[in-house]
């Protein structure tokens, strides 16, 4: 999997802007300000249809604009394919994948995967469960459609009770049946799927961890249900009173709580700045390999200023571990790596004189 070249219009701060890429390690270097992340940005979009840094699109359009362009050409299980997504001011998006629209975002799952690493992701282990339910949730959605259909059917049903809840007159019990009934028809399937997924992401850690940092004891802590149909419903009923004070549902799989553990201590509350970078980085790295067991291709990797967060030996670490990792042609893995110090990531091994690295500079 990989991407042989991105166009943006009118996108941040770059009015128009063409890049191709190496197969194997393309390297982006500038000052700050000259737009590396806004690159890496784009890609994720083209990926999955809405950015990791903003939850609304339209405020990416460079200032003066009506609209942005992003456009990708990629390589996927031996197949060319095309995307293209407009947004305008008004958030309206059109997206095309090998010119045709693409009515729904979901389409793009799975289709172009991609794995970003980046600051904005360290509250992945420094956020509450909701963020980490957020990252769990958009990975399960990526490598099993099943997930993804039953998470959207969910928060539609989860969306409509909650609408219930909130109108204060809705408040016959026979108004609320149906939805109760659907949302624990697709909270019980989550949750079994979730169980599932999280099975097989602890396998994908274990094996990073033990490649990684032998000594180290990581885990990821899902705190599964295992309520049957009625056994749900019986609690939606129980709690009724209570969430419509809340005018919100209280119980249910978007409550679920997921901890990382260091060395059997909650990281979140007691973790050090440097046993966080070193968790993020072997929960994405898991990610990756999760990615390419379930898909058979490894996704595109996004390294955003990493190298700028690491000391010298972790950052040769996971340079080490990242050339480890091949393709079935003996390759390296697309990786795309934005820096301010290009000295900085050569220092960290990355030999920037290899024939699969190029490097592009921005101004």
């Amino acid at each position: 999997m990989a991407i042989s070249k991105l166009s943006i219009f009118s996108f941040r701060n770059h009015e128009k802007k063409e890049i191709i890429f190496s197969k194997g390690i393309t390297v982006i270097w500038g000052e700050n300000g000259s737009g590396k992340t806004s690159l890496l940005e784009a890609i994720y979009i083209l990926s999955l249809g809405k950015s990791f840094k903003t939850h609304k699109q339209s405020t990416v359009i460079k200032n003066g604009h009506s609209s942005f362009i992003v456009k990708g050409d990629f390589f996927s299980r031996g197949v060319k394919n095309k995307v293209a997504i407009q947004t305008n001011q008004k958030n309206k998006k059109v997206i095309k994948v090998d010119g045709k629209i693409s009515k729904k975002r979901k389409e793009l799952f799975g289709k172009n995967n991609v794995v970003i690493l980046s600051p904005e992701d360290q509250i992945i282990t420094k956020g509450g469960p909701r963020e980490r339910r957020n990252f769990f949730d958009r990975l399960f959605s990526i490598i099993n459609k099943e997930y993804l259909n039953t998470l959207q059917n969910y928060n539609r049903a989860l969306k409509q009770r909650n609408a219930l809840l909130n109108n204060k007159k809705s408040l016959v019990e026979e108004i609320y049946l149906p939805w109760e009934e659907k949302l624990s028809i697709h909270a019980v399937k989550l949750w079994e799927l979730r169980k599932k997924s999280f099975s097989d992401y602890t396998n994908s850690l274990n094996s990073v961890v033990s490649e990684y940092q032998k000594n180290l004891t990581l885990t990821v802590f899902y705190n599964e249900k295992n309520y049957k149909k009625n056994d749900y419903e019986k609690l939606l009923r129980k709690t009724r009173d209570k969430d419509v004070i809340l005018g919100r549902t209280t119980t249910g799989p978007h409550r679920d709580n997921i901890d990382v553990f260091w060395e059997y201590k909650n990281l979140r509350d007691f973790g050090s700045q440097g046993e966080h970078k070193i968790s993020l980085i072997l929960l994405k790295l898991a990610e990756i390999n999760l990615i390419k067991e379930k898909t058979g291709e490894y996704p595109i990797i996004l390294l955003d200023d990493v190298f700028a967060k690491l000391d010298l030996k972790r950052s040769k670490k996971l340079v080490s571990y990242l050339n480890s990792i091949r393709t079935g042609e003996n390759k390296p893995v697309q990786t795309i790596i934005t820096t301010t110090d290009i000295l900085n990531v050569e220092k960290s091994g990355l030999k920037l004189d290899n024939l699969g690295v190029k490097t592009h500079k921005l101004d």
